[in-house]
């Protein structure tokens, strides 16, 4: 089991931030309005972004620390970002795009990056799809090559900013199975960004809301939705649970 913490400020703008969150194994879904800055704390854990104070630690590592002066590079994090819209590269083939954050971390032939991108576009049923550019491919294609170019680089936490968002209904449904088994197996931390309670169920995510530039409540989704008759409960998770129980 891999814990983590994160507690940190950030001001930009209009946009201030004073987040304090933790997690372990279960994915952590962090909710909230537009606006509210849930990418930009996906960006700061990443290492994009840099706090103006607090520490975030992943397990054993402290990637970041204002008091200690420890701001651990991004590439250095070991940690994978799915960004909106995939983020693939249109010149490059399929293989060659999921190999691509192999490519940049040291210890890897050529031939082993080419196997390990391949043996994760098997897992995910696309290897077919190895030679096509990323405009031959439907909306979730792209998706799942660049989930297997997430799993390939074996981080030690994944980051996703609304991973199906951009998706049919039939592809969203099989890609949050994948999604949801690959998460199970290989037991990393996770925290995406999403509006749809539909992924926290599938994913069996906790759940942390950003309001006002803090985290106002983070638990167990079952916890939370068992909650939605609470006149108490926050308007935004009123809305998000909605219907579904």
């Amino acid at each position: 089991m891999t814990n983590w913490s994160a507690q940190f400020e950030f001001s930009r703008g209009d946009l201030e931030l004073k987040v304090d969150l933790q997690g372990a194994d279960r994915p952590l879904a962090l909710i909230g309005a537009n606006g509210a800055g849930k990418t930009t704390v996906l960006k700061i854990l990443l290492g994009i972004e840099t706090p103006s104070s607090g520490h975030f630690r992943c397990g054993e590592k402290l990637l970041y620390s204002s008091e200690k002066s420890i701001c651990v590079d991004p590439e250095n994090r070991r940690m994978a970002y799915l960004p909106q819209g995939c983020g693939l590269f249109p010149h490059l083939d399929v293989l060659d795009n999921v190999g691509f954050g192999l490519q940049t971390q040291k210890g890897f032939s050529v031939s082993e990056v080419k196997k390990l991108s391949l043996q994760a576009l098997e897992e995910l049923d696309v290897s077919h799809l190895k030679t096509r550019n990323p405009i031959q491919l439907s909306a979730g294609e792209r998706q799942k090559v660049a989930l297997a170019r997430v799993l390939t680089m074996r981080p030690e936490m994944i980051l996703l900013d609304e991973p199906v968002s951009a998706l049919d209904i039939m592809a969203r449904r099989e890609v949050r199975e994948i999604l949801s088994e690959q998460l199970l197996e290989l037991k990393i931390p996770a925290v995406l960004v999403t509006h749809d309670v539909r992924d926290v169920r599938e994913l069996s995510a906790d759940v942390a809301l950003l309001d006002k530039g803090k985290i106002s409540l983070q638990g167990c989704y079952k916890e939370i939705s068992e909650r939605r008759g609470d006149e108490k409960l926050h308007p935004f998770l009123k809305e998000f649970l909605g219907d579904f129980n």
